[in-house]
């Protein structure tokens, strides 16, 4: 291994990510809600010195992940070849899913080369040989996307903005109108 690998397996934005899979892969095969889980964490780290507090960065990401599950999970099955969703393993679906949240919706703008490159290492570490090729293909088509993605949410979030702007309230000096107008 060289050193750049192994400073990356180091970072703390590699740790919050590593933190992250292990929280969405713990929810899932606990049928637990990710964020409720995610702050038992961080309470038991602040608790206690045995326990490992919650990142930032990880609350982040399993919080947005938990907020946008479904959206992710089309945009992840669009992009398998010859696999469903529920077929993969479910650290897996965990390294997919955050992954691809940091792709579209990471309120950071992290790389995409980046956020591909440590969801391979992660796969790596934690998954099956056979994984990193298609979490690698997956994460690509989806980065492929992201910005177009990403725009339209703005176009959608500015719309929003312009149209509740447009609404206004009656004042005492407008007149109401009343069931026969």
């Amino acid at each position: 291994m060289t050193d750049d690998v192994d400073y990356r397996r180091r970072g703390s934005r590699f740790r919050a990510r590593k933190r992250a899979v292990a929280l969405l892969f713990e929810a899932e095969l606990r049928d637990a809600d990710v964020v409720e889980l995610a702050e038992e964490r961080r309470r038991m780290g602040a608790d206690s010195q045995e326990f490992h507090d919650v990142a930032p960065y990880t609350m982040e990401i399993v919080t947005g992940v938990a907020e946008r599950l479904d959206r992710l999970d089309a945009m992840i099955s669009e992009h398998l070849r010859e696999w469903t969703l529920e077929r993969l393993p479910a650290v897996d679906r965990a390294v997919l899913r955050a992954g691809a949240w940091e792709l579209l919706f990471g309120t950071e703008q992290v790389d995409s080369a980046v956020v591909i490159d440590q969801s391979v290492l992660l796969i790596t570490e934690l998954s099956a040989e056979k994984s990193v090729a298609y979490v690698n293909a997956v994460l690509d088509r989806v980065a492929g996307l992201a910005e177009h993605i990403r725009a339209a949410e703005r176009a959608v979030s500015a719309l929003g903005s312009a149209e509740a702007s447009d609404v206004s309230e009656p004042t005492p000096d407008t007149p109401e109108a009343g069931p026969g107008d």
